[in-house]
């Protein structure tokens, strides 16, 4: 009888999900799931939908409305996503067995995701709106060297940038909360 104690105990210090309770079990799926629902959004709309959309669309105006209309509902999503996973990680600040830096580390790389994500929403995308109507809506009938075009594009490369920022974020934050569940 002592042997098939020590097999179940064994097995369960194998499972790090056997570890937590039940209300921990489901945080920590929420975790993932918004987490991954945030992530991949941006690496779909980056990788999938923004280049598709200038392949097969007639005009790049056309291209840019989808992309506009796209990233907005982008930046909504980790707004309102953002501030549930700092509150999940607020709620199981005691439970994890990561070290007090690196649950500090994920919390200020979720508000680098915010932040990215307020930018370019309350920013960057009405900004480029703006100058797109300002030259006319043809942005490839304006000269590079002209000041609106070169803007335009300088506001891209920002655009580009939280993006990229945001999605390295995001996969630091989702490996360090992975690396922490199996710790526990």
């Amino acid at each position: 009888m002592t042997a098939r104690v020590t097999t179940t105990s064994t097995a369960v210090e194998a499972d790090p999900a056997a570890r937590l309770g039940i209300t921990q079990q489901i945080a920590a799926f929420i975790e993932v799931l918004l987490l991954g629902l945030w992530l991949g959004s941006m690496m779909f709309f980056s990788f999938a939908v923004a280049p598709s959309a200038f392949a097969v669309l007639p005009t790049r105006e056309l291209a840019g409305m989808l992309v506009t209309s796209t990233i907005s509902k982008v930046g909504v999503l980790g707004l309102v996503i953002g501030p549930l996973l700092i509150l999940i990680k607020a709620g199981s600040w005691n439970v994890t067995h990561s070290s007090k830096r690196v649950r500090i580390l994920q919390l200020l790389l979720i508000v680098v995701m915010i932040a990215a994500a307020a930018l370019s929403r309350f920013w960057i995308s009405p900004a480029l709106v703006s100058l797109r109507a300002a030259m006319g809506g043809h942005i490839d009938d304006v000269p590079a060297t002209d000041p609106l075009r070169i803007q335009f594009n300088d506001l891209h490369q920002y655009s580009v940038g939280l993006m990229s920022a945001a999605m390295i974020s995001g996969l630091l934050v989702l490996f360090l909360t992975v690396r922490s569940w199996l710790k526990r």
